[in-house]
């Protein structure tokens, strides 16, 4: 057996992708597309790598290896606290995956304009006043940040964005399905092939937490003897608070022992359901939407006849889909947990690595 695709526990949940389950005849038969695939990303990184541009300030990517959810929206938030702690004053600079336009004159301080997703809405939520730069053009992005007083950028999701010079590249995987079940695209879930990850300085495997001990012994020693040269750290998200939809908050605790109807668009749904149940948490469904799903009033409908179906006596989601959410008028049992990104190992790692940025003169 592949290891790459025997260290990935199995999912409970949909997102596993297009090919589906590891080993299945759809995945053997698009294996030849996914080696032409790797190949050309591969080709691309070296083409950008070598006429990338560098901003008049240090740039610190947070990236993956991986389609879907790795936890890089709140590593983002993690690593920008941490600099502000420092006493830098960074931007945070990304592509806007699936961005929308708000009207005019709606947009809030650190939303870049009044161009955002979901991703952005989160971060302007929990960081107000961190300024927040959406667009493809991240290069030119980053010179309007620093015009305007920032002196380090946070690349969201920058680890395929070879065209910009970074200083520090953090690059995430993910403890429960780390490798895209062992293939590039379309045959597995992996942006580029795994030799990509000798660039990076530092690997964060998040969920750390979530996974058995040996799996993820097993994981931190095929890096270790794959990548010998570049250090690890663990990442998990702590739970902060349940919050409800209109206002008010309970401790993580407070909703234990209840009966819940789950639901989420995000990237990695296993995660959500595995963080609900150990807050003590009874799942009696967990709905699954695809990831940065925009959510109608007709789905809201749908999900709170769902919930009286199954008895619940709480509905929980994210706070990625929550920012999605604006109506909370008869919905006081609608709750989102905020979480907060932390390294529970490693953390000398971490900070010596923030730590080599230096300030442009």
């Amino acid at each position: 057996m592949n290891l790459t695709s025997h260290l990935e526990e199995p999912l409970q949940s949909p997102g596993l992708g297009p090919a589906g389950r590891p080993g299945s005849v759809l995945t053997r038969s698009l294996v030849p597309l996914s080696w032409v695939y790797g190949e050309i990303a591969r080709i691309r990184r070296g083409w950008h790598t070598a006429r990338s541009r560098r901003l008049d300030g240090p740039v610190v990517s947070v990236g993956n290896i991986t389609c879907g959810g790795t936890g890089k929206t709140p590593t983002v938030e993690m690593v920008v606290r941490d600099l502000l702690a420092a006493g830098w004053r960074p931007a945070i600079l990304s592509r806007g995956y699936k961005a929308f336009r708000r009207a005019e004159g709606a947009a809030a301080p650190g939303e870049g304009g009044r161009l955002q997703n979901d991703e952005a809405r989160v971060l302007a939520a929990n960081l107000p006043a961190v300024a927040h730069y959406l667009g493809k053009d991240r290069y030119a992005a980053g010179r309007e940040a620093i015009s305007r007083g920032a002196d380090v950028l946070v690349l969201d999701d920058g680890f395929q964005h070879a065209r910009l010079h970074r200083d520090l590249d953090f690059v995430l995987i993910d403890g429960i399905v780390p490798f895209g079940h062992g293939h590039t695209l379309p045959a597995g879930l992996l942006r580029e092939p795994l030799g990509a990850l000798s660039r990076a300085h530092l690997l964060g495997i998040t969920r750390s937490d979530q996974v058995g001990a040996v799996t993820l012994s097993t994981l931190r020693s095929f890096l270790r003897r794959r990548f010998p040269g570049v250090p690890q750290v663990l990442l998990s998200a702590r739970p902060v608070e349940w919050v409800q939809l209109g206002g008010g908050t309970e401790s993580p605790e407070a909703l234990r022992s209840k009966q819940a109807l789950a639901f989420c668009g995000v990237g990695n749904p296993e995660s959500f359901r595995r963080q609900v149940l150990s807050l003590g948490l009874r799942i009696a469904e967990l709905l699954c939407f695809r990831d940065h799903h925009q959510y109608t009033p007709e789905d809201l409908e749908r999900i709170e006849a769902k919930a009286v179906q199954v008895g619940a006596e709480e509905v929980v989601m994210t706070q990625k889909d929550a920012v999605k959410i604006e109506a909370a008028k008869g919905r006081a049992r609608w709750k989102y947990l905020r979480i907060r990104q932390e390294v529970s190992e490693g953390a000398e790692e971490y900070l010596k690595a923030l730590s080599r940025l230096k300030r442009k003169s």
